[in-house]
């Protein structure tokens, strides 16, 4: 149920209710976070079916990037690589949370969530394609491969 300040969600299961409120991220986090303590077979499917954290990405991507208006913007400072990687990240954490309706983008859209040179880019995700980084999609679009998740740690 939507209110004035954001998102207000209502839990209930066995005797037990919970409440979460406030803006959207908060609350899908928090939901997330409750949903896989209480059980904890969730997290341990996760894992053996491959699945991100969304929650996780999402913290690792704060400070550095942002999704305003469907847009990803990397507001971070760092080399070709770790721009273009923390975007598609970006793309893959907003489409999950559906603030984005595609993770896949094209050079051009890197380019411009970056501030890269699409010359530069379309180089750089050639490189991360062959590393297994990042996975080349239908069109010459590009999205964030999960299981580099742990360049995400080293990286940012």
């Amino acid at each position: 149920m939507q209110n004035a300040k954001g998102l207000k969600i209502r839990i209930q299961h066995d005797d037990i209710s919970v409440e979460f409120d406030g803006n959207y991220e908060e609350v899908w986090m928090s939901v997330n976070k409750y949903l896989s303590e209480l059980y904890p077979s969730l997290s341990i499917l996760k894992k053996f079916m491959g699945t991100a954290d969304v929650s996780h990405i999402a913290l690792l991507l704060s400070g550095n990037v942002q999704i305003t208006n469907g847009r990803i913007i990397v507001s971070t400072r760092a080399d070709a690589k770790k721009k273009i990687l923390l975007c598609l990240a970006a793309a893959y954490v907003g489409r999950v949370l559906g603030l984005l309706e595609n993770d896949a983008l094209s050079p051009k859209e890197i380019s411009a969530a970056t501030g890269l040179e699409e010359r530069v880019t379309r180089a750089r995700l050639s490189d991360m394609r062959k590393s297994g980084l990042v996975i080349k999609v239908n069109s010459g679009r590009y999205i964030f491969n999960t299981s580099a998740i742990n360049m995400l740690v080293e990286e940012v």
